[in-house]
């Protein structure tokens, strides 16, 4: 019943993986201006004014930029004269932000090959250096790490079909000094607020080795981790061997960014995935096929975006994830193909957003954030997909609090609706007569407040709430903490709402 919403919290995992040495100089070796001296103390006389221009005097224009004297002087005067001379100030101002946000000793060789990056790749390979096991013969695979982390974690801006190139699968990672790679995509904080936890849980060997990902080949391996990366949920012995858990890594594609932007403001964007997420050659699990959206950042929305695919059947899944924030505001978007997940890294109250939205889906719907989903004024419509197709379902999940004020499901051909997180507060929900509805929170006891705000933790919350236009009431629930049915009935005369306790 909750199989998609925790296939999603394994591919936000999965996209992630298939997604200070203070040297100060004296004048023999650096040479200081006057300048330059009265930045680092050597003079005696410190200069009223910097002569000369920024160009001439590089410390100068570091200082005029914001950046901090220690920064300055954690590297010496040689060495920032160095930097500057082979990229220029830009580089040089990126460099020394990358030094002041690093807590350790920085390997001035390593720094120096990574002039040409942006300050984030700079700070999560020097944050990679500080690591304890990190050794100078480490430096040409983390080199190598922060070239292709240059490469997949830019910017993207996704309109149309072309912008999803180039895609990456697991076979781009089977290079030497994967390992390297990891670590740096999880000091990057692509692989969510909890990454350095995960990588320390499944990688061994030494940076300079390359990762066996012949070993784990499909995603059923990695559930183990799964409460590592999430800081708490998990699946049950009997969940975990679910077939829909268990896919080739293979058949995950992803296409990466830093921060992903989708749409335009100015119209309608149409994004094709047909060639991405074709028509399974079988109804086995091994041809089923996952494609990411990744953002190793933010991911937001601008304008009414479509996701066209000619394949309508129920074999494939698109998800669009970030490794931090999730921000879904003003825009409505559509599914033509089958099942749609959304997914969040984030740990923050803001991690995910459905704010003002109408969003359409052929298949099941899924969401899930590892901190806050907000959901309000949106309307969710699935299961519309395909010819003579099965009702469909919707899944939402968050490490800490569902909040949802208005929702509904028009349009929707909805069979199951499956919340859980620590609190769930929802206000003007109207949840049809068709659907199935499992609300599961740390404690499963059901709460009625007298206002939204006044949300009890732990509980199920309800303020009008409704099934098949019934507003629920304490009245409508029996049972005991854990295990709440109400006396609204489903056809087949099972409870219409379950409040139920985490496991």
């Amino acid at each position: 019943m909750k199989n998609l919403i925790k296939l999603l919290l394994s591919l936000l995992f999965l996209h992630s993986f298939s997604l200070a040495f203070g040297q100060e100089e004296d004048s023999e070796e650096g040479g200081e201006s006057t300048a330059e001296a009265s930045v680092t103390g050597a003079a005696t006389a410190p200069a009223v004014s910097a002569p000369g221009s920024i160009e001439s005097n590089p410390v100068v224009g570091a200082l005029r930029s914001g950046i901090s004297i220690s920064a300055i002087k954690s590297l010496g005067i040689k060495n920032l004269r160095s930097l500057y001379a082979q990229g220029g100030f830009d580089n040089l101002i990126s460099t020394l932000e990358a030094v002041a946000s690093s807590t350790g000793d920085i390997d001035l060789e390593l720094l120096s090959a990574l002039s040409a990056y942006d300050k984030y790749i700079k700070t999560a390979a020097l944050d990679v250096s500080s690591m304890s096991f990190y050794t100078s013969s480490d430096r040409p695979a983390l080199e190598a790490a922060a070239l292709l982390a240059s490469t997949l974690l830019s910017d993207r801006s996704v309109t149309s079909a072309s912008d999803l190139s180039p895609n990456i699968n697991v076979s781009s990672f089977t290079t030497d000094y994967n390992i390297a790679f990891v670590n740096l995509l999880s000091k990057y904080g692509a692989i969510g607020s909890n990454g350095d936890s995960v990588v320390a849980e499944i990688l061994t060997g030494s940076l300079s080795d390359a990762l066996d990902l012949g070993s784990n080949t499909r995603t059923s391996n990695y559930l183990s981790y799964l409460a590592t990366f999430t800081g708490s949920a998990s699946f049950g012995d009997l969940d975990a061997t679910s077939s829909v858990l268990d896919i080739p890594v293979d058949n995950i594609s992803i296409t990466p960014g830093a921060i992903v932007s989708i749409g335009s403001t100015s119209s309608e964007s149409t994004v094709d995935v047909s060639t991405l997420l074709g028509k399974a050659a079988s109804d086995h699990r091994d041809s089923r096929k996952v494609h990411v959206i990744g953002a190793a950042k933010d991911m937001k929305f601008f304008g009414d975006v479509i996701f066209s695919n000619s394949n309508d059947a129920e074999d494939h899944a698109l998800v669009l994830g970030a490794a931090d924030d999730f921000m879904l505001d003003g825009s409505d978007v559509t599914y033509t193909g089958s099942n749609l997940g959304f997914g969040a890294g984030g740990a923050d109250s803001d991690s995910m957003y459905l704010v003002n939205t109408n969003i359409t889906t052929g298949g099941n719907l899924a969401a899930a954030t590892l901190g806050t989903l907000n959901i309000s004024n949106a309307n969710f419509e699935v299961g519309n997909g395909g010819q003579n197709s099965d009702p469909d379902n919707v899944y939402l999940y968050a490490n800490e609090l569902i909040q949802v004020n208005g929702l509904n499901f028009s349009g929707s051909r909805l069979d199951d609706v499956y919340m859980e997180a620590i609190t769930i507060n929802l206000k003007d929900v109207a949840f049809p007569n068709t659907a199935d509805v499992i609300l599961k929170s740390r404690d499963g006891t059901v709460n009625f407040p007298d206002t939204f705000s006044n949300y009890k933790v732990g509980s199920v919350n309800l303020t009008n709430v409704s099934h098949g236009g019934t507003v629920l009431t304490e009245s409508h629930f029996d049972g005991v903490a854990g295990h709440h049915d109400s006396s609204i009935r489903l056809p087949n005369g099972t409870a219409a709402v379950k409040i139920r306790k985490q496991y």
